[in-house]
């Protein structure tokens, strides 16, 4: 026999589900390619494992948009830590130069 106690505040348990069902608003776009180029996106997206080239282009467009902001701001960051190309600023003019902006 199994006793459950019941309580008027059970624990709240991490609900993992929800982060499966995370759902992306996306919009179509239209996109008129060559046809050598089509061609040769259909060749490279079946050699490579993609299923289509929709899935191509958008591992493409990922690649170029995060993964080079990404390296873009690691070198900023960078240079600012080495104080390289840093505007310094008191409180009265960084409160101008960012009203300025």
């Amino acid at each position: 026999m199994i006793l459950i106690k019941k309580t008027k505040n059970p624990p709240k348990h991490l609900n993992t589900l929800k982060y499966f069902n995370v759902r992306m608003q996306t919009t179509q776009i239209s996109l008129t390619l060559s046809e050598p180029l089509l061609q040769a996106s259909k060749e490279y997206s079946q050699e490579y494992g993609y299923r289509t080239i929709q899935e191509l282009i958008i591992d493409l467009l990922r690649q170029k948009v995060i993964m080079e902001n990404a390296t873009r701001y690691h070198e900023i960051e960078t240079r600012m830590k080495k104080n390289i190309g840093v505007k310094k600023f008191n409180q009265k003019d960084a409160l101008s130069y960012i009203r300025g902006l």
